[in-house]
């Protein structure tokens, strides 16, 4: 028998699975829309420059680990767990709607370019996924917490009301935040600062 603990991380895994898929089809999409429409290049890549957290773009080593994390592991989540306390179901998806849609004009871009562009998208994958990954499965957990909030919402109109419990479902958020989605969010920071320039150094 499972506990009520691993239960809900199981439900909640399996949804994540369905977010990726979603979040891999949107930037698969983005890709070929980008690739087709063959935009000016420099003007996307500028805006991309722009729409990246600057302190990211300017720091460099642990530096750059530590701004990745409080932009990506804390800023963003925090967004995402706001979001799913109104009670509209899958709000809190466009975070990873955004990330994915530009992941993908990225890739689209680096298409266009030239070889270097291939080797671009192939040294951005790791960090891509475990990011995304991270994502996902805190859009997962936050499914329950908000389908609590509505179940709150609509109990106000009905005589049978569903027992939920919103403190409950809040401190499992918060565990799932903590002991996953975080340390996945950190390995993608050093992923994207150390790894991704091995992987470049490797097609030199």
């Amino acid at each position: 028998m499972y506990t009520k603990t691993e239960i809900f991380n199981q439900v909640v895994f399996k949804r994540a699975i369905k977010f990726i898929t979603f979040s891999a089809a949107i930037t698969m999409i983005a890709t070929i829309i980008t690739y087709i429409i063959n935009p000016d290049i420099k003007g996307v890549v500028l805006g991309l420059e722009e729409s990246s957290s600057i302190q990211i773009k300017e720091s460099t080593g642990i530096d750059r680990v530590w701004s990745y994390v409080i932009n990506n592991g804390f800023a963003v989540p925090l967004q995402m767990l706001i979001l799913a306390l109104i009670p509209i179901q899958f709000i809190y998806m466009l975070n990873v709607i955004s990330t994915t849609s530009l992941l993908g004009v990225f890739f689209g871009i680096a298409l266009l370019i030239d070889e270097k562009g291939f080797e671009l998208i192939i040294a951005s994958i790791p960090h891509a996924v475990f990011e995304i990954f991270a994502y996902c499965l805190f859009a997962a957990v936050l499914f329950e917490l908000n389908q609590v909030i509505r179940v709150k919402i609509r109990n106000k109109f009905k005589k049978d009301k569903e027992g939920n419990s919103f403190i409950n479902k809040f401190v499992r958020t918060i565990i799932v935040y903590a002991v996953f989605v975080l340390p996945i969010i950190i390995a993608a920071a050093f992923l994207e600062t150390y790894i991704a320039d091995i992987i470049l150094d490797l097609f030199q």
